[in-house]
């Protein structure tokens, strides 16, 4: 048989589940575990702050129009967010709003930081940042210069450049460090440049080879 059993240890009650167990004529008590105090004293720190209270700053009467208005535009990313944003001003917390929106509380989240940070441009998704240029100003410069000179001019043994020139020409030149045939003729795309086609010369014993050419 099972029961519990208070004691109490230097002014404070404590409760322990006990059992007793007969052994011929006499019944022997035995402590299976402490179950802690009867009162037991809980420490309160410092209150945690959460997500779940970010809120919408008060909105002014064009932006509740305006708001209103994005709901229902063909965008979803500005609808998405103007019913956010009206969830938040009526009071409902970031869960309770993923839980209507269908969403992550986290994305309900950031369209708060960003419309209390930005106002109304948190409705327009950012422009994603492009491309690196491969390079820069100077050495695209450089390449053009290059492309605009004739090879014989550079004190180089052909009449006419060609994208495999040009590259080697590029690099053993140290204008950049590497690149490739296909960068080369994005450059010359770009500029509206075509390469000419190298002139070779023929030759002939007949003395009418150049009448006859």
């Amino acid at each position: 048989m099972t029961y519990i059993e208070i004691k109490t240890i230097k002014g404070r009650k404590y409760k322990y589940l006990r059992k007793s167990v007969r052994e011929r004529n006499k019944v022997r008590h035995i402590t299976i575990k402490c179950l802690g105090p009867v009162d037991p004293i809980y420490k309160t720190g410092r209150s945690r702050k959460t997500n779940a209270s970010i809120y919408i700053r008060s909105l002014g009467h064009m932006e509740l129009k305006i708001l209103k208005k994005a709901t229902k535009s063909n965008i979803a990313f500005t609808r998405d967010r103007a019913k956010i944003l009206l969830l938040s001003s009526k009071g409902f917390f970031a869960g309770q709003i993923a839980d209507k929106m269908g969403c992550e509380a986290r994305k309900v989240r950031k369209a708060i930081k960003a419309f209390n940070k930005k106002g109304l441009n948190a409705l327009q998704r950012g422009k994603a940042k492009g491309a690196k240029p491969k390079f820069t100003k100077e050495q695209r410069a450089k390449m053009l210069m290059i492309v605009s000179t004739e090879p014989s001019k550079l004190d180089l043994h052909f009449t006419a450049w060609s994208l495999p020139k040009l590259k080697r020409y590029f690099i053993e030149n140290e204008i950049v460090g590497s690149i490739s045939i296909e960068s080369v003729r994005q450059l010359l795309k770009s500029e509206g440049i075509k390469l000419k086609k190298s002139k070779r010369r023929q030759y002939s014993n007949d003395p009418d080879f150049a009448k006859k050419n």
